[in-house]
This record gives C-alpha cells, sequence and structure tokens, in this order.
C-alpha cells in the first residue's frame, strides 16, 4: 500500500489537512517542535484505515473530533499493486460513525460501505489489520520495544495465529468437555445412590420365585391331599356297610355250605351202603329204620335217596360259591376303603410351614395356625392299623380324619398367606430389578458417553500437541528470518560494529560482539544502539509481513525513531532506511529536526508548527 493523498477537516490537531500528490517512494520528512502536530499526520493515517488510532481504542474514538468540533472526515487515497483507490471516512459528536471504500478512477462505484464491511474489504485488500500494522509499518512516538511474543500480530506474521486459534478452540472444546464430564460424573453418581437406596442383592429374585413356586406347588399338594382326604372318608364309609354285609352273608353261606355238605354225607352214604353193601348188618340196620321211621317205605324209594345226595351236594357246590363271591366282595370293599388309610399316611407326612418362612413372611399372624391342634399320634397309631382291614366304624374313624382335616386345612390357608406375601415380595424385587437395569442401562449409556468425552479430549490433546510441535516449527522458521533480515539492515544502523542477532522462542534478543566473541544481553550495550537494534529488529518485521501477506510496494510510519539517538547515528539510520527494500518504498519518517549533512535526498519534506490550525502540502 501507497499513500497518494491524505485530505483531513477537523481530526485532532487540525482544522485542515491536505497532503497531496506524496511521492510513491522514498522518505517523507515530517519535522517542528514538541506538540506541533507531527503525530497527527500518522494518527490521521491510522485512523482513516481502521477507524481508530495507536493511543485512542474504539471505546475512545470520539477524542479523534478536533476540540470544540461537532464532525470529523478524511479521504485517504492510495494504491495497493498498480490499484487506486480512495477511503472515506466520518465521526460525529453524536457517535455516528461511516465509512466508504471506492476505486480512485471511479469514486461513484462503492465497493464497500460501513464500518464492518469497509474493514473486511480493506483486510482482503492491504492483507494486514491493525494489529500487523501497528507491529510492523507504524512506529508509534514512544521508546522502541521488541515486540511482544504472544502479539497477535507477530503470531500471523509468523503463521502462527491460525494454528493458535484452532489451539484455543480445542482448549475450549476440552474445557466444555471437562464440564460436561463433571455433568456426567455427578449423574452417576446419583444414579448409583439410587441403586444403593434400592437396596437391590444379587440372586434374591429368583431365591424368592424358587420359595413361591415351591410354596405353590406344595399347597397344591395339600389341598389335593385334603380333597383326597374327604373323598377317601366318604368312600371308606360306603365300603365299610358294603364289607359288614358281605362278611353277614358270607358267615351264612358257610353255615349253608357246612350242613349241605353233611347232608350231602349222609345220604350219599346211606345210598351207597343200601345200594352197593346190602348184605351188610349195617344196611340191614339202616333199612330197617328207615322201614319204621318213613311210613309205607318201599324199597324202591332207595334211589331217592342217591338223588337227595346229588341234591346236597349240589346244595353244597353252591353255597361254596357263594361264600367265595362274599369273601371277594369284602376284600375288594376292604381294598377300596383302605385309601383312608393311604390318605391319612399322607396327611400325616405333611409338614406345617417353616416357623423362620412364617416369622418373616407372617409376622405376629405366624402363630395363629398353632390354634388348631392336630390328632394326637396315639390314636393315629391306633386306628390305622383297623383302618387298613376296616374294622374300625366310620363315626370312629371320622375324629381321626375330621381332626387332621381341620389341621390340614389351617396350614393351607397358613400357607397361602405366605404365598401372598410371598408373590408381593417377588414382584417388589422384580420391579427392583427393572428399575435396576434401567439404572444400570443410563449408567452405561453415560459411561459411554463419558468414555466419548474422554476419546475426544484425548484427540484433542494430541492434536494440540501436533499444532504446538507445528507452531514451534513455524516460530522457529520465522526467527531465523528475522535474523536474516535483521542481518541486512544491523551493520548499517551499527556502522559495522554488530551484524547478527540471535532471537529465542520469547523473543528475547541478543547481540553478538565481535569484540567478545559472544552473545550479549540488550543491556549489556548502550541505549542508543539498544533502539538502533530494535529499529533493525522492527524493520525486520515490516519485511516479513510484506513478504507474507502484502501485495506491491509498502509504506511504513515512523514516528520519532530517531529521538535517542545522536546526530551519527540518525544520519547512518537514515541513509540505511533510504534504500531498505524494493518492497518497502515510502517511509514517512517524523522527527523534530534533521542533522545537517545528510546525505540523503528527502522525497517530501513537511514542516509543522504549533501555531498551524491548517496544514497544505
Amino acid at each position: 500500500m501507497i499513500i497518494g493523498s491524505v485530505r483531513a477537516n477537523n481530526v485532532l490537531k487540525y482544522e485542515s489537512l491536505e497532503l497531496e500528490k506524496v511521492p510513491s517512494s522514498g522518505i517523507v520528512a515530517i519535522s517542528g517542535e514538541n506538540e506541533s502536530g507531527k503525530s497527527t499526520i500518522g494518527e490521521t493515517i491510522c485512523f482513516a484505515l481502521f477507524g481508530r488510532t495507536f493511543s485512542l481504542g474504539p471505546e475512545q474514538i470520539q477524542k479523534v473530533l478536533r476540540w470544540g468540533e461537532n464532525r470529523c472526515s478524511v479521504v485517504l487515497e492510495f494504491s495497493v499493486d498498480g490499484v487506486r483507490y480512495q477511503l472515506g471516512r466520518f465521526l460525529d459528536r453524536d457517535g455516528n460513525h461511516g465509512a466508504r471504500l471506492s476505486l480512485a478512477e471511479n469514486p461513484d462505484e462503492t465497493l464497500a460501505r460501513g464500518v464492518g464491511p469497509v474493514a473486511e474489504r480493506l483486510h482482503e485488500i492491504l492483507g494486514y489489520g491493525f494489529d500487523e500494522f501497528i507491529e510492523s509499518f507504524y512506529l508509534a512516538q514512544r521508546e522502541i520495544t521488541s515486540p511482544h511474543p504472544h502479539s497477535m500480530a507477530v503470531k500471523n506474521m509468523a503463521g502462527v495465529a491460525p494454528l493458535q486459534e484452532v489451539m484455543e478452540e480445542f482448549e475450549e472444546e476440552n474445557a466444555k468437555f471437562d464440564e460436561m464430564l463433571a455433568e456426567v460424573d455427578a449423574e452417576v453418581e446419583a444414579l448409583r445412590q439410587e441403586q444403593e437406596e434400592l437396596d437391590f442383592q444379587e440372586g434374591l429374585l429368583v431365591t424368592l420365585e424358587d420359595r413361591k413356586n415351591a410354596l405353590e406347588a406344595e399347597v397344591a399338594a395339600n389341598r389335593s391331599l385334603l380333597g383326597k382326604l374327604r373323598e377317601a372318608q366318604e368312600t371308606y364309609r360306603g365300603h365299610y356297610s358294603i364289607v359288614r354285609k358281605a362278611e353277614r352273608k358270607r358267615g351264612r353261606g358257610r353255615f349253608w355250605r357246612f350242613i349241605s355238605f353233611v347232608l350231602a354225607l349222609v345220604t350219599g352214604g346211606a345210598w351207597g351202603l343200601l345200594t352197593q353193601a346190602g348184605d351188610q348188618p349195617q344196611a340191614q340196620q339202616l333199612l330197617q329204620l328207615l322201614q319204621q321211621q318213613v311210613p309205607g317205605w318201599q324199597d324202591g324209594w332207595v334211589d331217592y335217596i342217591g338223588v337227595a345226595a346229588l341234591f346236597f351236594a349240589a346244595m353244597t357246590l353252591f353255597f361254596w360259591i357263594r361264600v367265595r363271591h362274599h369273601d371277594r366282595r369284602a376284600k375288594e370293599s376292604i381294598g377300596e376303603a383302605a385309601v383312608l388309610a393311604e390318605a391319612l399316611e399322607q396327611a400325616r407326612a405333611v409338614k406345617p410351614l417353616d416357623p423362620q418362612l412364617a416369622e418373616s413372611l407372617l409376622g405376629d399372624a405366624a402363630g395363629e395356625a398353632s390354634s388348631v391342634k392336630r390328632p394326637d399320634e396315639r390314636l393315629y397309631a391306633r386306628l390305622l392299623p383297623r383302618v387298613e382291614s376296616s374294622t374300625v366304624a366310620p363315626d370312629e374313624v371320622d375324629e381321626l380324619v375330621d381332626g387332621e382335616a381341620s389341621w390340614l386345612e389351617a396350614q393351607i390357608e397358613r400357607k397361602e398367606q405366605a404365598l401372598q406375601e410371598l408373590e408381593k415380595q417377588v414382584e417388589q424385587e422384580l420391579e427392583r430389578v427393572r428399575q435396576m437395569a434401567r439404572l444400570s442401562e443410563v449408567i452405561d449409556g453415560l459411561e459411554a458417553k463419558e468414555a466419548e468425552i474422554r476419546a475426544g479430549q484425548e484427540r484433542r490433546r494430541k492434536a494440540i500437541e501436533l499444532l504446538e510441535g507445528a507452531a514451534a516449527d513455524f516460530s522457529n522458521e520465522f526467527n531465523k528470518e528475522i535474523r536474516e533480515l535483521v542481518a541486512r539492515t544491523l551493520p548499517v544502523f551499527t556502522q559495522g560494529r554488530y551484524e547478527h542477532l540471535r532471537i529465542d522462542p520469547d523473543l528475547s534478543v541478543k547481540v553478538f560482539s565481535s569484540d567478545k566473541h559472544d552473545f550479549m544481553d540488550l543491556d549489556e550495550v548502550s541505549s542508543g544502539t539498544q533502539r538502533q537494534i530494535m529499529l533493525a529488529l522492527r524493520l525486520a518485521l515490516s519485511q516479513k509481513l510484506l513478504n507474507r501477506k502484502v501485495k506491491g510496494s509498502q509504506f511504513a510510519f515512523l514516528d520519532e525513531p530517531f529521538a535517542f539517538f545522536d546526530e551519527e547515528r540518525t544520519r547512518y539510520a537514515l541513509k540505511a532506511l533510504s534504500g531498505l527494500s524494493e518492497q518497502l518504498t515510502q517511509i514517512w519518517i517524523v522527527a523534530q529536526s534533521y542533522p545537517e549533512g545528510v546525505d540523503v535526498e528527502f522525497a517530501l519534506s513537511i514542516r509543522c508548527g504549533r501555531d498551524l490550525e491548517r496544514l497544505k502540502a
């Protein structure tokens, strides 16, 4: 950027400032006593370009207005790489601030309007902003010092600023990740506290379900047994009468079987004796007896005695069959009635509810079933064999059966109560399991999220390390280039006494002394030499920015660079500045006065005075 003209009204000291046809190359020398308005020229240029000055920030910009005036304006014409631009800016006492950028050949064609758009377009055209300008091309009226190592302008020159911005973004993201991790940890801790409050016991649900299933099966078996016992009781009662009736009929059948058998023997023997041994005395005696006892006896009736023998034999067989039938019927009924004995044995095998389980489930109601007494074991032992043989009357066995059934009913009721409590516990534990699973699922999700966040943090840390390494490489390369650039001007500024600088990563500067053959800190050289060295370093930064971002030729504004130089150093510095760079061609220098006999021809000389309110050159 090369300045062509500056026209300003009511800016700082000057009511009117007109600098026309400023030479595009060479030294523009500005001189005058203190408070004569020399620095106002540089601040006017700075205000025109950036809407602020070195000494006045954006919040103090109204101080740019000349005392007592309500409005100020400045028009700056400049060229960049052969293209001429016109930049206008105004400011009033009410804070209204405007800017407009156009081409100098066609002022009506607006390139950008407004403070923000003009600033963005200027940065595109110039290649630098306010910070880079202040650190390189503009030397304010102050002691010359080394640039601040953390200056964003220097970082931009070194190419580190984009890396720094990315690192800062990563660090901000990691800080946000830390907040997220703290929130996740707090949430996980709260969820774990909820889990502890659930008092969850691993495997308890399975244990409770096993107990419930076992108790359900036991209650079902007890109910089935109770029904079987009552059914067996009725069966016993019915078959007991059948057994008794069959036994009576069996007794009568045995009696008549015996009578028939005896009669069959008697008649059969008589028939055989009369028919087969009639000549025997016994036969004769029997025949006489029959004749005497049976009126009208005839010998032909002997055959009827044989028929009678067959009849009685048949009756004997009939009654024997009847006895066998009633005997079998009695045994069958005894067998049927024996189910009561089996049911009683099974009932006596039923165990009461475990006392510990009853206590844990029923509490104070655990002992209520003990009021129903179980029939005495001796009664059971005495009656069971008789029940098995169906020799005990139903009324007598009912006492045992009813007592056992009542005790069994009480146990069933008690176990059902316990089962209901178990079902409640199972449901409660199942709900705890669901809650535990839900909390565990949420915790797993949060832990996965935490792992993802930590992985993201780790990636950013590694990226920061890589970026720091790249920034260090860029900084080292930047320092190397700055040293090389300083080496071109430092011998000229110091009359050949010093040629080399060493710039540490923190931008602290040391100079090589050929007399001591070592690098020295700046406080080991004179103040004038220090300022020569710092001026060479600042100009090297300007050259670095030129090489990196600026297109075409560039101007520099040096406000009182020789304030602490003696005349000899000033002469050497002016000579060095006149041929400093092929790109840094237009150099504005402010000084109270210039020594006589300077071997440099100024391209333009501007003389300021305290009483001048209008300056035109």
